[in-house]
């Protein structure tokens, strides 16, 4: 594809919101690639796809400015950067990407009964119910040893680690049932988080809804997780005060599930990562990419950036520069501290476990059941470490597709 003044393109469907009186986010939905552009460079793009070639545009923006306005260098930016262009005089540059949510049968109607002013009051009583009464008996807050239901290592595993996904579903639906509320499309998929798996919800085209409405669907994971905990607790002193009879089981189970529920609201606290709390904290300080940016930021105290890179930090605002330097030192210092935890905890613990279920499987034959529990229990351990080392391939190869796009476009 070479571009020339006499080029006519046709745009991808795109769409837009405007971000104030000077500037207005505009993007693909299916691919959910957004950028934040002058008005000018809006009016531009519609006079391109109406059928102008790149010199009519041109000399209607010089005429309209008084100055020469580069509109081959910017269409050349819209096929090969942002991939906004379809075609380039009838030739496809950028293929349409066909995306389905997942979900989709869920109408807008059912996420704003779940996620409205009256029910977030509801999930706020459950959770601080059991907060008062964990307070004031000192008796349900969960411990570590809470997560073995059984005494079988076994069955306390396989419980622990269907109780996880089980609940991390539940957290990303209550996501995706928010961002339904709000018209929003997501899908729900595996990924990581610096070294940790995670079930995650895309829902990236939530930047065409205004900042101020966003929060709910940033919070609603959160908001279920803490009311399935104040529910457990309130179920347990139920259980104590001879309101309710549940099996010795049934008690265990419950305090599992608060023990899970627990280290995941943590989690989301952990804001040096795209938690639940670093959405809110990035849409609050009004900070489009702050995560990428400031590890763009940090390249530069290491290494000279490339051109490339210095061009993407120029156009980072001097509003947001100011976050990423006090924003840098909690990434910094969370990054080192999240490494070492998984290393001398999580990496370290599933060595040992495994050595142990290793020495103890020598014992056994081929055909026996102590064998192929150890097995089972073996790969149990080894899922969340093969969930990441998919997620970091999968994501190095869509960086690796994506330059080696931009770059034959450039070429061409």
């Amino acid at each position: 594809m070479k571009m020339t003044g006499d080029s006519v393109l046709k745009m991808h469907p795109l769409a837009r919101r405007a971000e104030n009186e000077e500037e207005m986010l505009i993007g693909r939905t299916d691919i959910s690639n957004f950028i934040v552009l002058p008005v000018i460079g809006v009016e531009i793009i519609d006079l391109l796809d109406e059928g102008k070639t790149v010199n009519e545009v041109a000399t209607i923006m010089e005429e309209r400015l008084g100055e020469p306005v580069d509109v081959l260098d910017f269409a050349n930016d819209l096929a090969a950067s942002y991939q906004f262009v379809h075609t380039v005089d009838g030739e496809v540059v950028n293929e349409p990407v066909a995306v389905v949510d997942h979900f989709s049968w869920i109408k807008e109607a059912t996420g704003q009964f779940f996620f409205n002013r009256v029910a977030f009051c509801l999930y706020g009583c459950v959770f601080l119910a059991g907060v008062l009464l964990c307070a004031f008996t000192g008796k349900y807050i969960p411990v570590y040893s809470d997560i073995f239901v059984s005494t079988s290592v076994t069955v306390s595993v396989l419980a622990s680690f269907v109780t996880i996904w089980m609940f991390l579903f539940f957290h990303e639906l209550a996501h995706l049932l928010a961002a339904r509320s709000l018209s929003i499309g997501s899908r729900i998929g595996l990924g990581h988080r610096l070294v940790f798996a995670v079930a995650e919800t895309n829902m990236s085209n939530i930047v065409l809804v205004e900042p101020g409405r966003r929060y709910k669907a940033f919070v609603a994971g959160m908001a279920w997780d803490a009311t399935f905990w104040g529910i457990g607790v309130i179920l347990l002193f139920a259980h104590d005060a001879g309101w309710v009879s549940l099996l010795p089981f049934i008690q265990a189970f419950i305090r599992m599930v608060n023990v899970i529920l627990l280290m995941a609201l943590a989690f989301q606290f952990m804001v040096f990562m795209q938690t639940d709390v670093y959405y809110m904290l990035a849409t609050r300080f009004r900070c489009a990419n702050l995560l990428m940016n400031t590890r763009l930021f940090l390249k530069s105290k290491i290494r000279s950036l490339t051109q490339e890179e210095q061009e993407e930090w120029e156009y980072v605002s001097l509003h947001e520069k100011q976050v990423i330097r006090w924003y840098s030192w909690v990434y910094l210092i969370g990054s080192v501290w999240a490494i070492w935890f998984f290393v001398q905890y999580q990496l370290r613990m599933a060595i040992d476990f495994i050595a142990k279920i290793a020495d103890e499987m020598r014992h056994a034959s081929v055909a026996s059941w102590q064998f192929w529990d150890g097995i089972l229990l073996i790969m149990l351990v080894l899922v969340p470490f093969f969930i990441v080392g998919w997620s970091w391939l999968r994501a190095y190869r869509q960086r690796k597709s994506e330059r080696e796009r931009a770059k034959s476009l450039q070429e061409a």
